[in-house]
């Protein structure tokens, strides 16, 4: 017996191993990841929504909505939009206000209060996209640039087009992993966990009709 579990333990620590090693040495994940990501259209628009990607408790937001607010002042001050919205209430009860962190983060770098709008009731990305409709869909606001990271993109897309929008992909640049990098290389791990996350994504949000 205990033989017996001493060899599915050897199996499995192996099975373990080479599933790190598919992950951490090969483009696995990369390759898992291109469904995700959606090329850019970068075209004039009536707006530019962001969309938060977390904030903590005291408002300061997250590295991922730094990265998408600069992104999306970025564009407006390119002239791809006259309005900029950005999107994301409190998440959890423990952390902060995304649209509103997101906002402060911009006028501290030097952007007026009156080009920054925010939403401020959404939890998700469903939500996101129901709230942005009601505050921009009576003025007849409906070409729109998105702009979210790149394995967020396909859902928060078919999200949007959903709620009645007409959406133009502007995902945040972002660095392929290299292989040969060691750094890097581990940073396939968490990108795999957020791929398996927005494949489930996906499918609860087809399961609820949300898509």
């Amino acid at each position: 017996m205990i033989r017996s579990i001493w060899r599915w333990t050897q199996h499995l620590l192996v099975l373990t191993g080479l599933g790190i090693w598919l992950v951490v040495a090969t483009p696995v994940a990369d390759y898992l990841a291109q469904p995700l990501r959606l090329a850019a259209e970068l075209k004039p628009a009536q707006a530019i929504i962001v969309l938060g990607g977390g904030a903590y408790a005291d408002d300061v937001p997250s590295a991922s909505s730094m990265a998408r607010a600069v992104y999306g002042f970025t564009l407006l001050r390119k002239g791809y939009a006259p309005r900029l919205v950005l999107a994301g209430g409190r998440a959890r009860p423990h952390t902060g206000m995304e649209g509103p962190a997101m906002k402060k983060l911009l006028e501290e770098i030097g952007a007026a209060s009156k080009q920054l709008e925010t939403e401020e009731r959404s939890t998700r990305t469903y939500s996101n996209a129901a709230e942005s409709a009601q505050i921009l869909h009576p003025e007849r606001v409906k070409r729109i640039l998105l702009v979210t990271h790149p394995n967020h993109m396909l859902r928060a897309e078919l999200t949007f087009e959903k709620a009645g929008f007409i959406v133009y992909p502007a995902p945040v640049p972002w660095e392929r992993l290299s292989a040969g990098n060691f750094e890097l290389r581990f940073g396939r791990i968490p990108l795999l966990q957020n791929i398996v996350y927005e494949y489930g994504g996906l499918v609860l949000y087809w399961w609820r009709g949300w898509l």
